[in-house]
């Protein structure tokens, strides 16, 4: 590959040995693409296999995932990019020396090298000075395009008035019930008073009419 930076040669054949796509977008930068889930951890081996040289690595998955690492001792400056899901910072100052893929960093873990933000995870100054000695003012990958957030499809609701008129109408399709008939009573025929002969009068009891007695 010609115009490549020589202490990056040999970590150019060690990636594309795992059959990853390489570029050099920038001097010192490399940008990675291959069938990885993981962009950060590779981003991070490949900075630790260039050495001390200052270097900077994107990873992008095929799921347009990314992440930045730049390295410039001490500095160790990591931005991931998962999905629509806000960018995460990390700024690390590494004693001694430790490389960039120490295990704790390759698992995405806090360390006690850690430059803590509140919030946490924001950039801070100091790493987007690293990041301009490579002259890279945004830092995602060049040519990459945020996905676009899709809202979620809204959930039919019925209000109240639509509910009520609802249930009015259906409980107007339904047929009226009808009363019980009240159970028939037996009907008892009326006795028929007895009466004198002579007068038509009502007879009493005894049986003796008392205007003609």
């Amino acid at each position: 590959m010609t115009g490549t930076d020589d202490h990056l040669t040999a970590t150019i054949e060690h990636l594309q040995s795992e059959e990853y796509v390489v570029t050099q977008p920038l001097p010192g930068a490399l940008h990675v693409t291959g069938r990885f889930s993981n962009p950060e951890r590779i981003a991070l081996t490949a900075a630790a296999h260039a050495g001390d040289e200052p270097t900077a690595v994107w990873a992008v998955t095929p799921r347009e995932d990314w992440a930045l690492v730049v390295w410039r001792r001490p500095d160790l400056v990591a931005i991931v990019q998962k999905g629509t899901t806000p960018r995460r910072w990390r700024h690390r100052q590494l004693p001694g020396r430790m490389a960039p893929d120490a295990p704790t960093f390759l698992d995405g873990a806090a360390s006690r090298f850690d430059i803590v933000t509140r919030p946490k995870h924001q950039p801070t100054d100091a790493a987007r000075e690293v990041l301009a000695g490579f002259d890279i003012a945004d830092p995602a990958p060049p040519g990459w395009e945020p996905p676009e957030e899709l809202a979620p499809e809204p959930t039919p609701t019925v209000s109240s008035a639509r509910s009520r008129a609802t249930r009015t109408a259906g409980s107007q399709e339904r047929p009226a019930r009808k009363p019980k008939a009240e159970p028939k009573r037996s009907a008892r025929p009326e006795p028929t008073p007895a009466v004198c002969p002579s007068c038509f009068m009502a007879l009493p009891a005894t049986g003796v009419c008392d205007n003609c007695s």
